[in-house]
C-alpha cells in the first residue's frame, strides 16, 4: 500500500486498520511524496501514532509553483517505487485516488508485472485529476470503487475488469466521528486547494475567499501540494493568518461536525461532509462533475460571501450514504486478503 498525500490516508485509514487486523495477510505500507514533508502536515506522525506499519520512507517532493515540478516529482518517485518494489516483490500493490503519485505508483508496479489494486476509480472532478485517475484505471487489475456511478465508468473503459463497489473508506471514519460526536468547531471552516488547470488564478483565488470571510469565526487549512500552492500561501500570510498545517483524519471530522460549514473545493466537503451531513460551499471547478449529495452548493470564487452565513447554511444539513455506509474498510480487507464480499447496498 502506497500512501501519498493527507488525503490518501484519510480515504485508506480503516482499510489499512483492517488488513492489520487480517489474519494471513501482511501489510506493508510504504509512506512517500508530500506525508513525509512538514509544510503538509508530516501525515507520517499520524500514521505512526495509529501503528500503521511503515516499511519505507520515499521523499520525491520538488519544490515549485507550476506543473513542471508535478511532473518531476511524478518520475523521481516512479524510479524509487520501481527499485523498491523489485526489492519487496508484493503480491500486489495497492494505489489510491487520482493524485499523480497516484500514477507514478501503478507505472511502478504494472511495468514489473505486480498486480495493481486501485481504490476510488471511476470519479469525475473536472481537471487533470480525471485524466490521471483514468490512466490508473487502465493499468490497474482489481478496481475498488466507492459508489455505482463509479463502477459503470470503470466498466465503460475497461469491460469485464474486476470492479467491486466497497463504498470509500474515508466515509467509515465519519461513521467513527458521528459515534464520537462533535468537537467545539468553528463558523467556518475552510479548506481550499489550487485548481491544477488555473495555477495562474490560485493567489487571486484565495485572495476572494479571504476577503469574503472576514470578521467570521474561521478556522484555515494550508492549501495542498499542488501548483499554485506557494501563490495561496503567500496569500494567506499577507493577510495575517495562521492556518492549521494538518489535523488527524478522526480529529477532523469532529471539528467538521461542530462546526457550520465548510468551504473550499477539498472532496472531504462531497465525501465524508455527505455523510455527516455537514453544510459544503464548494468553491469553482475542483469537483466538478463529481457526484455529490444535498449538503453541497456550488458557487463561483467571486460569490461566497453571499452563499456563507449561518442563517441559511443550516438548511444543508442533509445527511447522504451516496459515498457508502462506514463499513468501507471491512470490504476492502476481506476482497485483498481472497474472500468473498458483498457489495455495498
Amino acid at each position: 500500500m502506497v500512501v501519498t498525500a493527507r488525503p490518501s490516508y484519510s480515504r485508506i485509514r480503516s482499510a489499512l486498520l483492517a488488513l492489520q487486523a487480517h489474519r494471513g495477510v501482511e501489510l506493508q505500507v510504504v509512506a512517500a511524496a508530500s506525508t513525509l514533508v512538514t509544510r503538509y502536515g508530516r501525515v507520517i506522525d499520524v500514521m505512526n501514532a495509529d501503528g500503521i506499519p511503515v516499511v519505507a520512507e520515499v521523499p520525491s517532493v520538488v519544490d515549485g509553483d507550476s506543473g513542471r515540478e508535478g511532473a518531476i516529482s511524478t518520475g523521481i518517485l516512479a524510479v524509487q517505487l520501481a527499485t523498491l518494489f523489485g526489492n519487496l516483490r508484493p503480491d500486489m500493490v495497492v494505489t489510491i485516488a487520482d493524485r499523480h503519485e497516484t500514477l507514478a505508483t501503478a507505472i511502478a508496479a504494472s511495468y514489473q508485472h505486480i498486480p495493481l489494486c486501485h481504490v476510488q476509480g471511476g470519479e469525475v472532478s473536472g481537471s487533470i485529476d480525471d485524466k490521471v485517475r483514468n490512466a490508473v484505471t487502465q493499468l490497474a487489475d482489481l478496481h475498488l470503487v466507492s459508489t455505482r456511478g463509479a463502477a459503470d465508468r470503470v466498466l465503460a473503459l475497461r469491460p469485464g475488469a474486476a470492479v467491486h463497489v466497497t463504498g470509500c473508506p474515508s466515509v467509515d471514519l465519519a461513521a467513527e466521528a458521528l459515534r464520537l460526536g462533535p468537537l467545539p468547531g468553528h463558523d467556518v471552516v475552510v479548506l481550499q486547494h489550487p485548481v491544477t488547470g488555473e495555477a495562474g488564478q490560485a493567489g487571486a483565488q484565495i485572495r476572494e475567499t479571504i476577503e469574503a470571510l472576514k470578521g467570521m469565526d474561521v478556522l484555515w487549512f494550508w492549501p495542498g501540494e499542488d501548483a499554485g500552492n506557494q501563490a495561496m500561501s503567500k496569500e494567506m500570510r499577507l493577510a495575517g493568518l495562521h492556518p492549521v498545517r494538518n489535523k488527524p483524519p478522526l480529529e477532523f471530522l469532529r471539528i467538521l461536525l461542530g462546526s457550520g460549514c465548510l468551504v473550499g473545493n477539498s472532496s472531504v466537503g462531497i465525501r465524508e461532509c455527505s455523510f455527516l451531513g455537514v453544510p459544503v460551499v464548494n468553491i469553482g471547478t475542483r469537483q466538478q462533475g463529481r457526484e455529490r449529495g444535498e449538503n453541497v452548493v456550488d458557487v463561483a470564487p467571486g460569490n461566497i460571501r453571499t452563499v456563507v452565513s449561518l442563517s441559511n447554511i443550516r438548511q444543508w444539513r442533509a445527511r447522504s450514504m451516496l459515498y457508502g455506509d462506514g463499513h468501507a474498510g471491512e470490504r476492502i480487507a476481506g476482497i485483498l486478503a481472497g474472500e468473498s464480499v458483498e457489495a455495498v447496498a
